[in-house]
């Protein structure tokens, strides 16, 4: 490792200019990197919703949910299948290895259901649904106005969620506790047989007249017409002027029917602050940055009040870019406050200025070394890899304490120049390269590690292992070239040094306290390795009390409140209850 030191001193301008670029890359990378709460990963779960309306949960088990069962545990990579089977409802959740790919998965569960699609009802449609975590909502609202709930839900849909859509990184706006209108027909089974309209014939009726097909182009002098065949219905009166063919000629459907406009049967009911609301998802890109698309969202939102009018107001009911914000201000403090202590522990120990700042440089340096890292990988700035920044302050520092430390005493003896630099770090060179490679060996195995947990401590591990490895190469090469320059002694200061050394060298403070702990172990080695072996004993006997958890508490700001009504209670006792 010495020749790195030996190649180095021989092209010290080479040496600060890439470290200069480095420096100016980094702090480039720093800014340019994506800011999230969690590293981003795909869950190894999908899926399978059906729809079968009327049927009891019998007949859902027996004829949707087990041949879909059935079918994808054939799928390769699958490890799980369970179902859950209510009134015309069937949800099938599917299991795979890690490392597989969702779109590749949800495409071969797809192709397997479709091979059966002859033995399920005709009547249902089978959705495959598959996500990570970047398909979790970064920004939630809650719309609500003076308008009533229709013209409310007109609004959200025409104007809010077109406008929050162009926000850059922004994939799709979900709209939920609109209302939705219908169109219900109900039939006069005596009308129906004295027109003499056959029923059969009533739902091909519907299809047939509402298609618009093109039919071509007229061209005039003046302008150009676009021709279509047939019509679309546009309103309820489209509707009830459907002619349906009679034993005497054609009947409209109003004539054997009721025809009306009305809502559909609300589910749910949202309320915010106590006026019943609207709710608006923003889900990201998976490329796009939480908190610029989070903050882009928050800006439209004055401008869409002043659009809406009548009263309209946003509440942000769950934003993430405020806690992701926070989280890494208060990690850049601590990782500062870290680096000025480590800073101020390295200057009572060397006694000097210089030595100190040499070592300091190597702090800074080795981090940005490791960010730069981060962006080429395609990692993010999240709580795990800015925890793995401040742990590794206190650690990339040791490599260039060492190499300084060992300069700084070589000087003392009077010795100085280029010879004396490399055969200073080459006295400790092996000892800083064990050193930093067995924490590497601890550290790295983490980003080996398969399934969820690897997917998420990945990027921890991947950071500390760059930091590391790059405050090794900054101890053996940037550290010598600083040296080199700004710890040169003067001439006089280089004949005291060999006059102080011909004589006894004087112990430490440091040695002075130290010393009599040691001797005394090395008088008592069996004590010594019983209080060692117990307290690994003890340690061992208190990991079991240890609480274990996922990611463990992240300081929840809100208070989530589930009631629990009686089998059948209807939607207006649910919501008088809720509103107590």
């Amino acid at each position: 490792m010495s020749r790195l030191t030996r190649m180095s001193l021989a092209h010290r301008t080479v040496v600060m200019l890439l470290a200069m670029l480095t420096i100016g890359l980094g702090v480039y990378a720093a800014g340019a990197l994506k800011q999230e709460l969690i590293p981003a990963f795909d869950l190894p779960r999908g899926s399978v919703l059906t729809v079968y309306p009327g049927a009891s949960p019998t007949v859902v088990e027996a004829e949707v949910s087990k041949p879909i069962e059935s079918a994808v545990k054939a799928v390769s990579g699958v490890t799980g299948v369970t179902s859950k089977s209510s009134s015309g409802v069937s949800q099938v959740t599917i299991q795979w290895d890690y490392g597989l790919d969702s779109d590749k998965m949800a495409a071969d569960i797809r192709s397997a259901i479709d091979s059966i699609s002859s033995t399920l009802p005709s009547n249902v449609d089978p959705k495959v649904v598959t996500g990570g975590f970047d398909d979790i909502p970064i920004v939630i609202l809650a719309l609500s106005s003076n308008d009533n709930l229709t013209e409310l839900s007109a609004k959200a849909k025409d104007i809010v969620a077109p406008a929050l859509k162009t926000v850059p990184g922004v994939r799709d706006v979900t709209v939920a506790g609109q209302e939705t209108r219908e169109i219900v027909i109900t039939y006069n089974q005596a009308k129906v047989k004295d027109f003499g309209v056959d029923p059969t014939m009533i739902g091909q009726a519907f299809s047939s007249n509402a298609t618009a097909i093109p039919s071509g182009t007229i061209r005039t002098d003046t302008a150009n017409y676009d021709v279509q065949t047939g019509t679309t219905y546009s309103s309820v009166d489209d509707v009830r002027n459907l002619q349906l063919q009679g034993t005497d000629g054609p009947v409209l459907l109003q004539q054997v029917a009721t025809v009306k406009e009305q809502p559909v049967e609300t589910t749910t009911i949202s309320r915010v602050n106590g006026k019943q609301s609207l709710t608006l998802s923003v889900v990201k890109e998976a490329s796009g940055n939480t908190v610029s698309v989070a903050n882009g969202v928050n800006a439209k939102i004055e401008d869409l009040q002043r659009q809406l009018g009548n009263g309209a107001t946003f509440a942000i009911v769950f934003d993430q870019a405020p806690y992701i914000e926070k989280s890494i201000h208060d990690l850049s403090v601590e990782g500062g406050i870290g680096l000025a202590m480590a800073i101020l522990v390295i200057m009572v120990f060397l006694g000097s200025l210089r030595p100190t700042l040499i070592t300091a440089i190597s702090i800074p340096l080795s981090l940005l070394i490791a960010i730069v890292g981060l962006w080429t990988g395609g990692y993010t700035l999240n709580i795990l890899t800015l925890g793995a920044l401040t742990v590794a302050i206190g650690r990339v520092v040791d490599d260039s304490i060492v190499v300084i430390e060992n300069i700084k005493r070589h000087q003392g003896y009077g010795e100085w120049g280029r010879d004396s630099l490399i055969g200073a770090v080459k006295e400790v060179a092996g000892a800083v390269t064990s050193s930093t490679l067995t924490t590497v060996a601890v550290f790295l195995p983490i980003g080996l590690v398969g399934g969820q947990a690897g997917a998420i401590f990945r990027p921890f591990a991947m950071t500390v292992t760059i930091a590391l490895l790059a405050s090794l190469l900054v101890s053996l090469t940037v550290v010598p070239v600083l040296a080199s320059w700004f710890m040169r002694p003067t001439a006089k200061q280089v004949a005291k040094a060999r006059a102080e050394a011909a004589t006894e060298e004087k112990d430490t403070l440091v040695q002075r306290a130290y010393l009599p702990l040691l001797n005394w172990t090395l008088g008592h080695r069996l004590i010594t390795l019983l209080v060692a072996l117990g307290i690994f004993a003890g340690t061992l006997a208190l990991a079991p009390q240890l609480k274990t958890d996922f990611i463990g508490n992240m300081g929840n700001e809100s208070l989530s409140i589930s009631q629990k009504m009686p089998s059948g209670t209807g939607l207006a006792d649910t919501d008088a209850a809720t509103s107590r």
